[in-house]
Order: C-alpha cells, then structure tokens, then sequence
C-alpha cells in the first residue's frame, strides 16, 4: 500500500498523541488543492456553453420525445440561486459515501425541498416552492401562494392540492400520525387545519401562536414531510382508494398492515417510483445486494441560474455504502467528491498528506453535534435512581469527577472543546458564561458532595452503596461509531475517572435499533452520546422532554407527548422545563420567543442536566479541487441545515 493510501487508526491516533497536534496546528482554515488528478473528463462539449439552458442529458430526451421542452418544464417563476462564486457548467457524477444503506441523508443534504428554505447565511428563510410567504402578527396563521407551474418529477402538476393531501390524509391521520409531530402542533399538541382556496394558496391556522413553524419549514429534515403526491400516494391509501385492495397490496409486499406498505411506498431513497421535487431523485438504491444508490437529475426541478439555466448543473451522484475505515480511504485516495457527514476526523492527517497529490481540498467546518456528553436518565424507572440522578449534587460529583484535560491530550492532542452542552455564543439563546459549571477536575469536590448526599459506605471493591446497600454500579449505553471521537475510547476513560471517587459503571455499545429502543422503554442508566449545543429548537428532545426518544428523562417526554396519558409525571423543575418550551413555541414575538430559549439554557447551566466531556475542534470536509461554489467561510455541518445541503448543492459544478 503506498503512502497516500494509508489510513489513520483511532489506536494509531492515540499513540501519536500531540505529533498529531502538531499537523493540525499548521492546518489552519484552508486547504491544499491542485495536483495531478487522473480522474477522466466527465463532461460533454456543451456542457459549459453559456447559451445552452439546459443539460445535454435532458436535451437528448427532449430530442426523443421523451420529454417536454424546458419552458414547459419550468414554472412561470422559477426560482433563481445566485452561485457562491461562479455560474457553472453542466455534467459530471458526484461521488460519496455513507456507511449504512437506510439513511436518506444524502437526499436531505442535496435534493431537500420545502415550501420555503434556508437563506444562503442559514439564518432566515426564503421562499422556495412558494414563490411568497406571510404570516400573521400573532404567528398563528400561515400564508402561502406556490409558483405557478410547478411539476412534479413524473410531470404531473404540483398544487395546493397535495399540501392538503399531506395535512389531512398524513400528518392530522390517526394511524399514520397517532401522536402529533412536534413541528406539527401547538402547546396543546392541537394539529393544525389546512385552508386551499385555489390551486396555489395554502393557508396554515394554529390555535395558538407557533413561533417555530417557519424555521420548521426550513429544516430540511422537516420540510420535505410536507411535500407528498397525491397522485400517486392516494393510491396506498386505505381512507381514499379501496380498504381491501390497500389491504391486499400491502400484505403481498410483506407487511402487516397499510399504514407500514404507506410509509414504504412514501420512502423516497428506496422507492424509485415515488415522484419528488427536489434536485435529485434516486434511479437505484442501495441496498445489500448493490452497495451502491444511482441518482440522476430531475428534469422538472424548479430553480435556475441567473442566466436562466436550469439546475442542479450536476448530472448524476453515485452513493457508495462503506465502512467507516473503507470510507476513509476512499476519501484519502481522492475518490469522494464532497464529504463532510460520515467522515472520519482520526484520518484528518492523511487526508492533508495526499490532499495536493489526488487533487483535493480539506476544509475544517464546524461540527454541530461532536460534543461527547453523559445523560443521566431523570425518570428512572428506579425511584432510589430517580431520586439520586435529579440531585444535582450528584451530578456536580460526577462531573468534578471527570479529567477532561487527560481526556483531550490523549484523545485529540490537546485540541478539543471541553464545555457542557448549551447553546454556544452564535445562539439567539446564549447565556453568557454558560458551560462551564462544576467542569473543573476536582475529586475532593466530588467525594465531598457524594459524602454530602449520604453515599458515605463502600463494599469491599471501594464502590459506594445506597442506602438500601445496593452497590452503586450502573451502565453506560452508547451507540458506537468511528467518524467522530471513537465512544468507547472516551468512556473507558470516564470509567477509570468514577471509579476514583466510587461509582462503578460499564459502557454498553448497541445497535441503533436496540439504542433506540432502550430510550424509548426508559430502559437506561446513563446514556453516552455526541451531544448538540445550538439550534434545540429544531429538535428540542435534546434540551427539553418532549418525547419518550429523550436523551435524559423518555418517561417524562412520553407523558408529555400524549398529554399525561402514558408515562411518568415529571418532577417540578421538568414541568417548570415544559413550561418554558410551551412559552416558546406559542410566543407571539421573535423577542419572547428568544426569552424562553434563554430560560431554558439558563436551567441547563444551572442544573447539568447533560454531563459534557470534550468535543472536536472542526470536522474535516473534503472537496475535489476540481468541484466549485462549495462555500468556504467554515459553516456548521449540521443535520438542523442539511449538512453539506448548507452549499446549496443544485449550483456546485465541475470545472472543465
């Protein structure tokens, strides 16, 4: 294997230690670039001509009747993408990679889609398939007109009609929606009625004011959920086509009743048949027996250039299905266009070695959920548990506890982020000097206050007993993965660290399913996991109970999400939790809206509800030299914006 192709161990990483540091430190915030790129010229001649408006895949279709001409495919307004740097040219296959075959990421990150979206600073919306948007003073009434002449990526015409299809027949069903979807309802978890006078208004009305709703939309992980075809899904559909037909379909496609054969049908990384708005739609999909997802470009998307030329510029993706050391060096060799998600920040230091020689740049963007953190889980199903994790001088003991200085030299070399995870100071919600409480290494401190709490006897191994003399031995579950800071790494530490002071505890790694499955039954000591800081509003079951997927208390996001009817009362200071989020949501204003956020991350900060240990610096992005307007001013690569989507991928292109 020669040199550029090796690939960075995690257990190499550590023995490195800070030579490692030493390589970022001359990192900075650029990249190498150029070099000898033996890659073949994917492009046609035509592909950069100015006055050709569209690319010459689709040309040839139009030219075999297989397709209208591009003024019938566009709408009478299309949407208009100013490029990062440069208008582009048409052609090329972007390549990546992902390491399991399920997620839909990569459709989130370049073929989102949303009656409105992020701005190109990701910090406000513009209209997207709506071609005007409004709402009203008190945030309860939301107005939109669609473009004239959208079209689906089958041809058929997109109007208001599927966005009521979406709201009554989807997201207000019982069987496909029992609970209401937090972006979806008030603080009553009252779902909201849909008004379409004609065929390109659509009318949202809350009952109570829903401040968040607009960045709902914007989320691409939200947006595209309100965007389903009618035409096509009615079809699955056990209230609109015929129950026994439904029923028969869905029971020869294997599944066992209609609403699970719906959501298949509605899958659009593994549905090839569901038509799609977005700039790309999947030909082939990954799966165990291909490896690989096929994605072309839809000839019916909605947003051009400047000078009139459709978009994307890109004509096809190719999405390879790896494991993360597989990943990494194919990222290494130069054979990944445009990766940041999924990619491996231990193999930084390769991808700078071998960046100029395969023709590629490193960028270092910040990562948006690369703080490892413990959550003890608030709603025990144990009351002695329950009782001892919501003292908070019991979690101030465990964090005193914890050596995060040895944590980031032998992990990261010294470059990580120790802090707790609260919202950092590009927040609307930050609170000044926040982050910080009972961070310091202090064992004296931590034994003082678990003395103090009456933990004072220990069994003959030195662990603390409980008053009832049960050992103090819990269990620390996480789902493991190797992109970021390798978990079991970091808990292995935090083991030896508790152990110091009497607190015994293994770390569990788990599958998605079985991790996902252990939160949901309340099933869990303490969970081990990369915790987000900013943007809690998106997806507050970080910050705030909603649902029984909390991270720190699912028994009392469960009562929550179904009204007290299921789940476990919460304590005072989580009902004070909901309250403020309740505040939140229905505030009638931007600045009460702020407010509340803030007197959420005040109670954080105060309480440590999430125990942080150390985070990355940056997270590694990687851009083939040759691939142009990928924005380079280090933003978040966040799920909240799309993740590489932050680019506005429809305007990347190849240069020739």
């Amino acid at each position: 294997m020669s040199a550029e192709q090796i690939v960075v161990s995690r257990r190499m990483l550590l023995k490195a230690g800070g030579g490692f540091a030493a390589a970022f430190a001359v990192f900075g915030t650029a990249a190498c670039s150029g070099g000898d790129d033996e890659s073949p010229n994917p492009f046609g001649s035509a592909g950069g001509d100015p006055d050709v408006l569209e690319s010459p895949m689709l040309t040839e279709r139009v030219d075999a009747g297989e397709l209208p001409a591009l003024a019938e495919r566009l709408p009478s307004t299309p949407m208009v993408v100013e490029p990062w740097d440069s208008v582009g040219r048409f052609g090329g296959n972007l390549r990546r990679a992902q390491t399991t075959p399920t997620h839909d990421g990569a459709l989130q990150s370049f073929a989102s889609v949303g009656l409105i979206e992020w701005n190109k600073d990701a910090d406000g919306s513009q209209p997207s398939l709506a071609e005007s948007f409004e709402k009203s003073p008190d945030n309860r009434t939301y107005t939109f007109v669609l473009r004239e002449g959208l079209k689906w990526s089958d041809g058929a015409p997109f109007t208001s009609a599927d966005l009521k299809f979406t709201v009554d027949h989807v997201l207000n069903h019982d069987v496909l929606f029992p609970s209401p979807a937090f972006w979806f309802s008030d603080a009553g978890q009252t779902r909201p009625t849909i008004e379409t006078p004609d065929e390109l208004t659509v009318i949202i009305n809350f009952t109570q004011p829903f401040a968040l709703f607009e960045k709902f939309l914007c989320h691409p992980g939200v947006s595209f959920q309100f965007i389903k075809p009618k035409h096509y899904m009615e079809q699955f559909h056990a209230d609109l086509a015929d129950p026994a037909t439904v029923a028969a379909a869905a029971s020869a496609a294997g599944f066992d009743t209609w609403d699970q054969y719906f959501f298949d049908r509605d899958n659009w990384w593994t549905n090839v048949e569901r038509p799609v708005m977005g700039a790309f739609l999947v030909t082939s999909p990954a799966n165990a027996q291909s490896g690989t997802a096929a994605l072309e470009r839809n000839p019916f998307y909605y947003k051009t250039d400047p000078d009139g030329r459709q978009l994307p510029y890109i004509d096809t993706m190719q999405i390879q299905v790896l494991d993360q050391d597989a990943l990494d060096l194919r990222a290494a060799n130069g054979d990944l266009d445009f990766q940041g998600f999924y990619l491996g920040y231990n193999s930084t230091q390769v991808y700078l070695q071998n960046a100029e020689q395969k023709a590629f740049e490193v960028l270092r963007w910040q990562p948006s959920a690369g703080l490892m953190a413990i959550c003890p889980n608030l709603s025990h199903a144990d009351p002695v548990l329950r009782e001892l994790f919501g003292d908070v001088r019991f979690r101030a003991a465990l964090s005193h506890a914890v050596n995060r200085e040895e944590m980031n030299e032998t992990l990261l070399g010294g470059l990580g982020v120790i802090r707790h995870p609260i919202a950092t100071e590009s927040s609307d919600y930050y609170v000044e000097g926040s982050g910080e409480r009972f961070i310091e290494y202090d064992v004296d401190e931590a034994n003082r206050l678990l003395d103090e709490i009456g933990l004072t006897q220990r069994n003959g191994d030195g662990t603390r007993l409980r008053a009832d003399g049960v050992a103090l031995e819990f269990v620390i579950t996480y789902l493991d993965f190797d992109a970021g800071l390798a978990p079991t790494d970091v808990f292995e530490m935090v083991r030896k660290h508790w152990a110091e002071v009497g607190i015994k505890v293994v770390s569990r790694p788990v599958d998605q399913t079985l991790y996902t499955e252990i939160r949901m039954a309340n099933d869990f000591d303490f969970d081990g996991v990369a915790h987000p800081s900013d943007d809690f509003d998106l997806e507050p079951v970080w910050f705030v109970p909603t649902a029984d997927n909390s991270h720190t208390a699912p028994a009392f996001g469960k009562w929550y999400s179904t009204s007290g009817a299921e789940g476990a009362q919460p304590s005072p200071e989580f009902q004070q939790l909901m309250d403020t989020w309740d505040a939140m949501r229905t505030a009638d204003s931007d600045d009460g809206r702020i407010e509340a956020g803030r007197a959420i991350m005040q109670q954080h900060d105060e309480n440590v509800y999430a125990i942080g240990l150390v985070g990355l610096p940056f997270q590694p992005v990687i851009v083939k030299t040759a691939l142009k307007n990928v924005r380079g001013d280090e933003p978040k690569l966040s799920f909240y914006y799309g993740r590489e989507g932050i680019s506005k991928p429809e305007q990347l292109y190849f240069a020739e």
